[in-house]
């Protein structure tokens, strides 16, 4: 089972199909509109709340994991031309646009396993289910945030697997280390997942519909996506990393044989060229290991603090419904 050419599929039809079937499904288990609050619920719109993640956060990974995935190719092409073989780049190309069965099997299984894990952090949730006073709202919530799971473990096993394409070009790939510009799309791959990632933890507040901050409803998330995010950036920029630093260290050395030799010379010799080399040794020392630019650097930072940002905004709204409610009643 492969899914063939992921970036050929309509990523806004492909999402929006996704919200109509989600809410369809929600709105007839009473989930939207719930007559009586579940016995792990205090309230409403701590339902309605869950219920809008659940439409909203499938539906976000549908359409950025095909978008993404076009970003990946269109990095690729820019990597093509430093690449020796051609057919290295053709492969890699084919792990982006192609979802392998391993990575469906394997994230099935991971998915599923988070699932199950996340029910039995929470085991509240499964006792409602064995004397639910709601059974459809919690059968149809339990069957979706095991759906969810499972669309993230397979997402993330097909995202590991373009990283590692990613990664296998830039053990290849010809450099320069005075012009690192060339390999920033191996950083800017990394950076699409690690953007992917803090997309879907900003849209976890829409479980706080009510107002309510509840630490368990994102403490498991962020054990998954921290380590997550950052292996996704990291793995794609290891290897040409390596390579840098293997080739600055070898510079060095062969400049302080050079100077060493120089100062033997006659001082009226030696003076211009020793100057020159310790010139250049200080240029390597500045020279960074990893193909960041600032600008990208800036970007990654500002990924880091969308979710805090989308808590703060979440926690506003959540005074501001307070003093509405409070000054109401």
């Amino acid at each position: 089972m492969v899914l063939r050419r992921l970036d050929q599929y309509p990523a806004f039809a492909c999402s929006t199909a996704s919200l109509l079937a989600l809410t369809f499904l929600l709105w007839t288990s009473g989930a939207l509109s719930p007559a009586e609050v579940p016995a792990y619920a205090t309230s409403r719109r701590q339902i309605i709340g869950m219920s809008l993640m659940l439409i909203a956060m499938p539906s976000y990974f549908v359409v950025t994991t095909i978008v993404v995935t076009r970003r990946s190719m269109s990095l690729l092409e820019l990597l093509r031309s430093i690449v020796p073989d051609p057919r290295l780049a053709d492969d890699a190309l084919a792990s982006i646009q192609n979802v392998s069965s391993r990575a469906i099997l394997i994230g099935s299984v991971i998915g599923l396993a988070m699932g199950a894990l996340n029910f039995l952090l929470y085991p509240e949730t499964l006792y409602a289910l064995l004397e639910s006073r709601t059974p459809s709202i919690d059968i149809t919530i339990s069957l979706l945030q095991f759906f969810l799971w499972w669309i993230i473990g397979v997402i993330l096993c097909h995202r590991l697997a373009v990283a590692r394409s990613f990664a296998h070009l830039g053990e290849v790939v010809s450099f320069d280390i005075f012009q690192l510009d060339r390999l920033r799309p191996l950083a800017r791959a990394g950076m699409n997942d690690a953007l992917l990632i803090a997309g879907a933890v900003a849209l976890s507040p829409l479980q706080a519909l009510d107002a309510e901050f509840r630490l368990g409803n994102y403490s498991f998330a962020l054990l998954v996506a921290i380590p997550t995010s950052l292996t996704l950036l990291v793995i794609p920029l290891r290897p040409i990393h390596q390579r840098i630093v293997h080739e600055k260290k070898i510079r060095l050395a062969r400049i302080e044989e050079a100077i060493e030799r120089t100062r033997n010379d006659p001082p009226q010799e030696n003076l211009a060229k020793l100057e020159a080399l310790l010139s250049h040794r200080d240029r390597l020392h500045d020279q960074p290991t990893w193909p960041f630019s600032t600008a990208l650097a800036s970007r990654l930072v500002f990924y880091l603090v969308i979710p805090p940002i989308a808590w703060v905004g979440a926690a506003f709204v959540e005074q501001l419904v307070t003093q509405w409610f409070g000054s109401s009643s």
